[in-house]
């Protein structure tokens, strides 16, 4: 897992997760709720709908809908800002 500023909300998976799968990040145990392709994001923090997602410290996009820790972040889920 790979998390480059203290403020993101997501971390980038180096090899693909499995659903039910466990990351730690910050201390933090999240259970992987979709299978996710390496190089895709997963959620740290629950995001309600309408929350900007942060990658790399930036911006990135917004929650289209309710998302919880552990969700795949992608073009289903993030629209573009």
């Amino acid at each position: 897992m790979l998390k480059i500023n203290p403020a993101d909300s997501v971390v980038v998976c180096l090899q693909a997760k499995k659903q039910g799968d466990i990351i730690d990040v910050d201390g933090r145990q999240i259970i992987v709720n979709q299978d996710t392709p390496a190089g895709h994001k997963v959620l740290i923090k629950d995001a309600p709908k309408g929350t900007d997602i942060i990658k790399y410290g930036y911006p990135i996009g917004h929650a289209k809908e309710d998302l919880n820790a552990g969700d795949w972040v992608n073009e289903n889920n993030l629209k573009t800002n």
